[in-house]
């Protein structure tokens, strides 16, 4: 990880004093020409680190990709124009080049977003098994795109000729949790930055508040390895205050903390290293850590039954947590990375980034959760020319690694987006840390087991035990079935 960090450091170096533009598309003119002159001279000098032979060809053909239709998810993959944005127009500039140096045209195909994705999935199966060719590489939403590999509805990527997945473009926790029964049916790295270390799931610590209050030096914490769930607990504890007067705690009081009770608790088991499935040779199988669970829900329970003891305020509505967090009524906040980009970035108080904490001191390290939500990358079934598809892949991805990626983390966060220096530093603790489970990547096909603390505490109902007699028949039986379509695909 310390080796990754450094090279990491050398590669960022190159675009340190470059500067995002605002995504107001408000551009500053003195500047601008000059960091994005300075950007794509440093990106040049270290152009095309994949292993596509020299002199490929790709005849002029149409490479089209079927993409997930939201904002983030369309920008990590194409944009028409430039315009003086830096992160839209290095990914303007990744495409045309990659479509020069290779001769083809990449064409996209926006699918419908989140809302309505699962008609989406219907649609791609139904095109996949009428062989219509019509994509030739699908940018899926995670949890829902991976079932269709158990339909063999997508390539196994495992040998492919081109795609080299040992490379630092690929995610490597991927690599092996999207590898089941032998097979890997989809990639992601540094081609989907904004649905993968953008949708990372990381604590805003608003400064202002934390040293009016004389708060501790969180940023201090994570570095001795100390930032874990009690410290949390404390110091949300201590900023908790009835500001209206009205005797009662609601929306209108500050708090340590503000969550929701999906996605933030979804981070939280990712963060506290829990796992209910463990793979074995490509094998799955039902082994929860009942432990753990039982000492994370027990936190869980109190941050949405006894806030205002614990200094925290549980809300379905996002809209309301991000006003709380932005108009200093909760010194910290769950949300993704990319929050800083898209949401805070007018915030007036000051803020940290910080990685989600430990369950306890004794976990090794810290756990941050690329949601679900991720882009995976893979081959329809219907695709005959899969060499065509596995060479576009590998140089975008590649060339993400080279020049996105650069200027997405070094560029728009760490100088645009970053408040303080301590950011910095949290910034690479976080993208080290960066996990993709195959509990939540194959969720449906392994029991939703990953789901258990969001149930529990949708439903109030905090007995794990309870809880996991209740869903093991399911599981157990999902999980067979999900063993019985591997084997039958690997006929």
């Amino acid at each position: 990880m310390k080796l990754l960090s450094t090279i990491s450091t050398l590669l960022l170096a190159s675009l340190l004093f470059a500067s995002c533009s605002d995504t107001s598309g408000q551009i500053a003119e003195t500047n601008n020409a000059d960091d994005t002159a300075a950007a794509t001279e440093a990106v040049t000098e270290a152009r095309w680190k994949d292993a596509i032979p020299e002199g490929t060809d790709l005849g002029g053909k149409t490479v089209t990709m079927h993409v997930r239709g939201n904002e983030n998810t369309m920008l990590e993959v194409n944009t028409d124009a430039e315009t003086g944005d830096i992160l839209n127009d290095t990914i303007f500039r990744r495409n045309r080049d990659l479509e020069e140096r290779l001769n083809f045209t990449l064409g996209i195909y926006e699918g419908a977003g989140w809302e309505s994705y699962s008609q989406e999935i219907n649609k791609i199966r139904s095109s996949i098994a009428a062989g219509d060719n019509a994509w030739q590489i699908v940018s899926g939403w995670g949890i829902n795109i991976t079932p269709l590999a158990l339909e063999n509805c997508f390539y196994d990527l495992t040998g492919m000729p081109y795609l080299d997945t040992t490379k630092p473009w690929w995610n490597q926790s991927t690599v092996k949790e999207l590898t089941l029964g032998g097979g890997m049916y989809f990639a992601t790295g540094d081609v989907s930055v904004l649905s993968t270390l953008g949708g990372a799931y990381v604590m805003f610590l608003n400064d202002t508040l934390s040293t009016a209050h004389d708060i501790e030096n969180i940023p201090a914490l994570v570095r001795d390895g100390k930032w874990t769930m009690d410290k949390l607990t404390e110091i949300s504890r201590q900023i908790c205050v009835d500001l209206d007067g009205s005797g009662k705690m609601d929306d209108k009081d500050r708090y340590g903390l503000a969550i929701d009770k999906y996605n933030s608790t979804d981070s939280f088991y990712t963060s506290a290293d829990i796992h209910q499935i463990k793979v074995t040779d490509g094998i799955p199988a039902y082994a929860p850590d009942q432990e753990r669970l039982v000492k994370l829900m027990a936190y869980l329970e109190d941050y949405h039954t006894d806030g205002v003891t614990v200094g925290t305020y549980a809300t379905s509505d996002v809209s309301l947590q991000f006003n709380m967090f932005i108009n200093s009524q909760a010194l910290m906040i769950v949300r993704e990375l990319d929050s800083a980009r898209t949401d805070f970035r007018e915030m007036t108080d000051n803020y940290t980034i910080l990685p989600m904490p430990k369950l306890d001191e004794a976990q090794d390290s810290y756990y941050t959760a690329a949601y679900n939500g991720a882009s995976l990358w893979g081959i329809p079934a219907d695709n005959p020319d899969t060499d065509s598809a596995l060479i576009v892949m590998e140089a975008m991805a590649a060339e993400s690694y080279n020049s996105v990626t650069p200027t997405y983390f070094s560029t728009c966060l760490q100088e645009k987006y970053a408040r303080n220096e301590e950011t910095l530093e949290m910034l690479n603790i976080i993208r080290n840390s960066l996990y993709l489970d195959s509990e939540y990547l194959y969720m449906g096909a392994l029991g939703n087991t990953c789901y258990m603390p969001r149930d529990m505490v949708s439903s109030k109902k905090y007995d794990v035990a309870s809880h996991m007699a209740k869903k093991e028949k399911n599981i157990l039986k999902t999980i067979e079935k999900t063993i019985t379509a591997m084997e039958e695909n690997n006929q």
